[in-house]
């Protein structure tokens, strides 16, 4: 039986939202990206600053990852963010902006709301939390299937067709 690829989820800094992102998807949390190593996954916050580590962090990876933008804030994305990440597009699998969640800010337990969203229907304060991760698995599967294609490569992500696989 072949291999099965657990994704790899890095973030471009601590604090970003790498563990939450790595725990809906059950992945592997690499923590903070270290240039040349493969990541399916990168995360970065909705910052300026955060978008601008992430494109040299993309531009250090041996394959295009997905870039997942964690809202820092209700407002989501400002001008000069999105202006960034556009230029960003071409070099990444996809760009997937995660909503903020103001009610994790009140909470002892976030990650075992992340981990659960994609295996049972989740509160009103998550759907669309759940839709950006959903769009996350679209193109983790979507990257996998085309690499599969060109090359052998390991079958589609476990975890993503398991959700409650630990």
């Amino acid at each position: 039986m072949p291999r099965l690829h657990i994704p790899q989820v890095a973030g471009v800094a601590g604090g970003v939202g790498t563990s939450t992102i790595a725990t809906a998807l059950r992945a592997e949390d690499c923590g903070i990206y270290r240039g040349g190593a493969p990541v399916d996954v990168m995360v970065c916050r909705s910052t300026l600053y955060s978008a601008g580590c992430a494109q040299r962090a993309i531009t250090a990876a041996p394959r295009p990852p997905v870039l997942a933008v964690v809202s820092d804030t209700p407002a989501g994305v400002g001008p000069n963010t999105r202006s960034r990440l556009r230029m960003t597009e071409p070099h990444v699998q996809g760009i997937v902006v995660v909503p903020f969640v103001s009610e994790w800010r009140d909470t002892d337990a976030p990650y075992e709301q992340a981990r659960d969203v994609l295996a049972t229907d989740g509160a009103r304060h998550l759907r669309a939390f759940t839709d950006a991760v959903e769009h996350l698995v679209e193109y983790l599967v979507s990257a996998q299937e085309r690499a599969a294609s060109t090359r052998n490569s390991p079958p589609p992500f476990a975890s993503l067709h398991h959700p409650a696989f630990p």
